[in-house]
């Protein structure tokens, strides 16, 4: 049965949704939901190899390739690697991509994150969700009638951990363990990140980066395999956990954000 949610997950690359939610993702399309994947930048620094357009051309098309997999609508906002930052144009970029959505949840990176290309994409979508909705804002895109402010949950951090070292303070993980062939399957689409975190992270298999990730957070947890999260509780933005409504017992809440209390 068709869901009346509608969920955005905004990464800054492509590949980035996959390893931070697609179990998540894959678990919500399952239940109706109808899924949009949408990239900031577009992975044009992502080979050590291939000119900037080359390999931009190609992860936009691996993307594509793997929102489709679970029935998603893939976005790409325009931006460019290495110069994603909180300013006029990229606010406008990620407002738009927000209005063409006018998600009921959101997901994106974290506040802090090894890489501030993400850190600022996490900004301009947390600034994108509040906005999205306020009618004097113009972007270039229609505010629609329904638009409200979004539920905002930010994924867990790479290597979750920030850049002091110190776990991110999660509120819920959800138990992604029965889609974890389908999050592989969705990452196995960016084949040409191989290469490129072999150089960079010193990482020859990606999928097994990302599955031993998967299982540290199912051991927090007390899942095979999950995708932690902190929901975002300012002033404005909805303030029960919508994942637990949805995924029930997939969904395990934290109390106070330490993962050694968590609850059922």
């Amino acid at each position: 049965m068709k869901s009346k949610h509608r969920i955005l997950a905004f990464g800054c690359h492509p590949d980035d949704v996959e390893i931070l939610c697609a179990g998540t993702l894959s678990l919500l399309a399952k239940r109706g939901c109808e899924i949009h994947i949408a990239v900031m930048a577009g992975g044009d620094v992502g080979s050590p190899t291939l000119p900037r357009f080359v390999i931009r051309e190609q992860r936009l098309q691996e993307a594509q390739a793997s929102a489709d997999i679970i029935g998603a609508r893939f976005h790409f906002a325009g931006g460019e690697d290495l110069e994603v930052e909180y300013n006029d144009a990229y606010r406008r970029r990620a407002v738009r991509v927000m209005r063409e959505v006018n998600p009921t949840i959101v997901f994106t990176h974290p506040p802090m994150d090894y890489l501030i290309d993400h850190e600022e994409t996490s900004r301009l979508v947390r600034n994108a969700a509040f906005i999205g909705p306020v009618p004097n804002y113009d972007c270039g895109a229609a505010v629609l009638t329904a638009s409200k402010i979004p539920y905002l949950y930010y994924a867990n951090a790479v290597a979750r951990k920030d850049i002091f070292g110190r776990p991110l303070p999660l509120t819920c993980a959800v138990n992604v363990s029965t889609v974890m062939k389908t999050k592989t399957r969705m990452l196995a689409c960016h084949a040409s990140q191989r290469e490129w975190l072999r150089v960079v992270l010193k990482e020859d298999n990606y999928l097994e980066m990302m599955k031993r990730a998967s299982e540290a957070e199912g051991r927090a947890a007390g899942f095979p395999f999950a995708e932690g999260f902190i929901q975002h509780l300012g002033a404005g933005h909805p303030q029960d956990n919508i994942l637990k409504q949805l995924l029930g017992d997939a969904c395990r809440e934290f109390d106070g954000g330490n993962v050694s209390k968590a609850t059922k």
